[in-house]
């Protein structure tokens, strides 16, 4: 049986649309709005900030396909769309490659299971750590690793094993899966951070007092980027290989994330194009844990300790 093609051509013009979005919100606003004033202005800024941060969930689900080398066919402008959209999300290709893929091989490891309360971990730190995570840390956490790679390479790797955990064998296998990206990536890392803080220093700059605008539209895709990171694994056994979440959601809001609401399915045929993530779900005989948006609303229940049902 030939292996299933991703949308090659479909995929290269979604992501056209995402760097046209992109376009629009760096340069295009700014620019109309120079002129403006008073209070019609400021709410059409603010509705217009607000429209263009709801397109995150398409962004991320196109450098998801980028990450896992199937956004278009060439790998070489794979990669390049890949780091683009990245960029544009503020963000380093390589490094959230390299999460995602750790991720992907150690589902639930000690570093990825952040809505549980591990035994021994004062409780009250781990909620706030969560809630804030849930709220937008995680994405700034995303934008302070692309930054990290340009300190010097020792000054990384000394951050970097400040986070591993205590496991000694997982912490070993991240330690190398760490120095192996750095070995192939850091500089091309080191070139997309410049990169990001060229392309956000222009628009800032563009949009001149209105910089709160751009700066709201950051913080909602923030807020967004950190309610989805783990929804599909909120509640989850607290174990390496955990099965995570399929969820349901109507048709056009899974077109609109590119099926990432079927995680389950995803993370057990991690090859499957988004496309046929559906079809995978049901030759499968997959189960839905719920809907979308009620799994992004149950992480508010907070983190649970081991062995919670």
């Amino acid at each position: 049986m030939e292996p299933v093609l991703p949308p090659y051509r479909l995929n290269g013009l979604l992501a056209g649309t995402a760097f046209a979005v992109a376009a629009i919100q760096f340069v295009a606003v700014p620019i109309a709005l120079m002129p403006e004033s008073g209070l019609e202005a400021d709410l059409l800024a603010w509705v217009i900030a607000v429209l263009l941060s709801l397109t995150t969930p398409f962004n991320r689900a196109l450098l998801h396909e980028a990450i896992h080398g199937r956004l278009v066919q060439r790998r070489g402008w794979n990669v390049w769309l890949g780091r683009g959209l990245a960029v544009c999300s503020g963000i380093s290709f390589d490094a959230i490659r390299l999460g995602h893929m750790m991720h992907h091989r150690f589902p639930r490891h000690a570093l990825d299971r952040v809505d549980v309360i591990e035994p021994g971990t004062n409780r009250i730190t781990a909620t706030v750590k969560f809630y804030f995570g849930l709220v937008g840390w995680l994405y700034v956490r995303e934008i302070l690793s692309a930054m990290m790679m340009l300190l010097p390479r020792r000054a990384i790797t000394w951050a970097a094993s400040r986070l591993l955990p205590d496991d000694e064998a997982m912490s070993l296998t991240l330690h190398g899966a760490l120095r192996r990206g750095l070995d192939r990536r850091l500089a091309r890392m080191r070139l997309d951070s410049i990169l990001v803080i060229a392309v956000y220093g222009f628009a800032f700059y563009l949009y001149g007092a209105w910089w709160p605008v751009l700066l709201g539209s950051m913080a909602l895709r923030g807020l967004i980027v950190s309610l989805q990171d783990n929804v599909a694994h909120y509640d989850t056994p607290a174990i390496i290989g955990a099965p995570a979440h399929n969820s349901r959601a109507s048709r056009l809001a899974a077109l609109f994330m590119l099926n990432t609401n079927l995680h389950g399915v995803h993370h057990d045929q991690p090859d499957v194009p988004w496309n046929r993530l559906p079809g995978a779900f049901v030759r499968t005989g997959g189960n839905y844990s719920g809907g979308y948006f009620a799994l992004l609303v149950k992480q508010f229940y907070g983190p649970l300790p081991v062995g919670k049902d």
